[in-house]
């Protein structure tokens, strides 16, 4: 959906005997805004109404009506301000104008219902509409003061234009969901040839046969966003959904301009190509490999000499240069408006995170890659000059513990660091292993002192002497490794089986009591469970092997598999997939999981962090978290009952899998 501004004209308004949806008729449209003509001709004296074309249009005011006498009046009333018509072109738009007001039906609507982004009948939405009420007395008083000043933009407008809007009864089209038609069905495509339907533009793409090389853009209800007469080659619609279209014309073929999603050219052609990066930013590229950032609408002049731009995962802009001293990019950071957040002084700039908005930055200095904290103000909390900041990717916002950032300095000495970047202690030593995850954690560090490794807390006082660094080290590479199963004797091959022993020799019974651990002991969702993923098992590539114990436990992960995909009751994340925590409710289809909330989320946290806060949620409702396979990039989760966790894990272990409870 493309939200759009329409004026209609109705018989009789909501509420009043004789109101029908279906008599409604359309006067003109405008995507993206509200012209001046429409607010001028709703004009004084309007009143809100309820509209019911849409599904909570009942529940409230939404639109703006008025009498359509007194509209045709403010129309006559400017046409008399105008200058003459500069063309033909001109004279037939406002020709259009008058004849559909004069043929208006007594009430004028102005429906902005999808350009206010609030719900209807509530105080936001109200107050929005009401701004909009205001506006529009406003400028209805200036016309009757005769204000040229104040109209100046209606007084200058010719053919359709972001002052008038487009007027066509087509307009109409509105009142429903715009969407593809068959072009069969629709007589202003006779004769054309259809390339494409272009959704985020709610355009056909089409061409006149004989000339595939032109191209142009039409709504299925008539109007022509890109008139195949402009003669353009290119047309990229890819951009739409941030309000833009990227062309080139016939008349200068290296040469792209911007236009908007009502077909108003925002900015002209020039040589070389055109990049759109957010709803409010471009990018040029002259031929000769110039490059500036220019601002949406108005063109302006944001940034010269920019290399590359990136959108970032925190809905900021990366931005490079290239340096001529030692060929190295030098990088900052822009808002979606192209202001400049981090100025380019930087070789890389971290995410912000949904918080503290602090990011780590660093520079290379002397040879090497320091680091520091900078804020989305642009300020620069820590300088560079730390060897490490504690993150969980190297992409990801400062790890906060205990609202404080563990960093190791310069000199290889641990400290913390507060959230205004300054040392919580003076560092005095280094920290006792390589592993930030070993050498920080919760509330205290691990350190080194005279050879021994010592705890200290997060006020740089030491705590408790640990053993000597050699032997502490030791003990930690030994946990690691029995973590990651390296100690272990190589386990004798595991038996499998493929689809059609599994078929052939799986206990159903069995089965569906494993589904039922997947299940809660849900007894008719573990039948469909084992029905569904022995129909596709029937069908699975007959060559396919699953480990197992057993026949029935290599069906355990396809059994989990079906419960996730199918049923609701499972899910797959990745490591990077944090965002999805707060959200695990629209994954794993749970009641318990409805009212689950990330409360106490820090920047910087992991996935680790968010199924640990999913598990606590589940521990009062006697629900574990489960991991079907641990120790890889992806979490396989699931729900099972407490009293059930022990014969999962059994089950699990003779399906070959590392099942991991949270």
């Amino acid at each position: 959906m493309i939200n759009t501004a329409a004026l209609v004209s109705t018989a009789f308004l909501p509420g009043q005997a004789g109101f029908d949806t279906e008599t409604i008729t359309g006067l003109a449209e405008w995507r993206l805004d509200v012209p001046a003509l429409f607010k001028l001709l709703i004009g004084a004296g309007t009143q809100a109404v309820a509209w019911p074309v849409y599904g909570d249009g009942e529940d409230g005011p939404c639109v703006l009506a008025a009498p359509m006498a007194q509209a045709q009046a403010s129309w006559q009333a400017l046409c008399a301000l105008m200058d003459r018509p500069r063309d033909a072109a001109a004279i037939v738009a406002r020709g259009a104008i008058s004849t559909l007001l004069a043929g208006g039906q007594p009430w004028l609507v102005l429906d902005c219902v999808q350009l206010i982004p609030h719900d209807i009948d509530t105080p936001d939405y109200a107050a929005a509409l009401q701004a909009l009420r205001e506006e529009a007395a406003g400028l209805h008083a200036a016309l009757l003061r005769g204000e040229r000043e104040a109209l100046a933009p209606l007084l200058a407008a010719g053919v359709a234009s972001p002052a008038t809007g487009y007027w066509s009864a087509s307009a109409s089209a509105q009142l429903a969901d715009v969407e593809e038609l068959d072009a069969e069905e629709l007589p202003f495509l006779h004769g054309l040839e259809v390339r494409e339907w272009v959704e985020d533009a709610l355009c056909y793409e089409v061409s006149r046969p004989g000339q595939p090389a032109t191209l142009g853009l039409v709504t299925p209800y008539g109007r022509w966003i890109a008139p195949l007469s402009l003669g353009l080659l290119e047309l990229d619609a890819s951009d739409a959904r941030d309000g833009w279209i990227t062309f080139a014309a016939a008349a200068q073929a290296d040469a792209h301009g911007v236009m908007d999603l009502n077909g108003t050219v925002v900015l002209a052609p020039v040589p070389g190509a055109l990049y759109v990066i957010s709803p409010q930013l471009a990018q040029q590229v002259a031929p000769d490999g110039a490059s500036r950032v220019l601002r949406l609408p108005d063109g302006a002049l944001v940034l010269e000499g920019v290399d590359n731009l990136c959108q970032r995962d925190d809905g900021y802009i990366d931005v490079e240069r290239q340096t001529n001293a030692d060929e190295r990019n030098v990088c900052g950071v822009l808002d979606a408006t192209g202001k400049v957040v981090v100025p380019l002084a930087y070789s890389g700039v971290q995410d912000f995170g949904t918080k503290k908005k602090i990011a780590i930055v660093s520079q290379r200095i002397g040879g090497r890659f320091l680091f520091g904290l900078a804020n989305n103000r642009g300020e620069l909390l820590a300088p560079c000059q730390y060897e490490a900041i504690d993150c969980a990717t190297i992409s990801s916002p400062p790890k906060l513990r205990k609202n404080l950032i563990f960093a190791i300095d310069a000199q290889g000495l641990a400290c913390m660091l507060t959230l205004d970047g300054k040392q919580a202690f003076t560092p005095l030593y280094p920290p006792a292993h390589h592993l930030r995850g070993v050498a920080v954690q919760s509330d205290f560090l691990y350190v080194v002192k005279d050879g021994m490794a010592w705890s200290m807390d997060f006020t740089g006082r030491l705590l408790e002497q640990v053993d000597s660094v050699d032997n502490f080290k030791a003990a930690i590479t030994a946990q690691l490794s029995a973590s990651l199963g390296l100690t272990k004797k190589t386990a004798p091959p595991r038996r499998s089986f493929t689809p059609a022993q599994m078929l052939a020799q799986a206990d159903r019974g069995q089965l569906q009591a494993m589904a039922a651990l997947l299940l809660r002991g849900d007894a008719a969702l573990a039948q469909r469970c084992v029905d569904i993923t022995l129909a596709a098992l029937a069908e699975d590539d007959p060559q396919e092997e699953y480990d197992g114990d057993t026949p029935e436990a290599a069906c355990f992960f396809l059994l989990w598999s079906t419960a996730a995909d199918a049923l609701g009751h499972g899910t797959t994340l990745d490591w990077k997939s944090v965002d999805e925590v707060p959200r695990i409710a629209q994954h794993i289809h749970l009641p318990a999981l409805q009212d689950f909330a990330w409360a106490d989320r820090q920047d910087g946290d992991a996935m680790a962090d968010g199924l640990a806060a999913i598990a606590a949620h589940l521990a009062p409702h006697r629900l574990r978290l489960v991991n079907m396979h641990g120790g890889e990039d992806t979490y396989y989760l699931g729900v099972v009952r407490e009293q059930d966790a022990a014969a999962f894990s059994a089950v699990a272990l003779q399906a070959a899998l590392r099942p991991v409870l949270l």
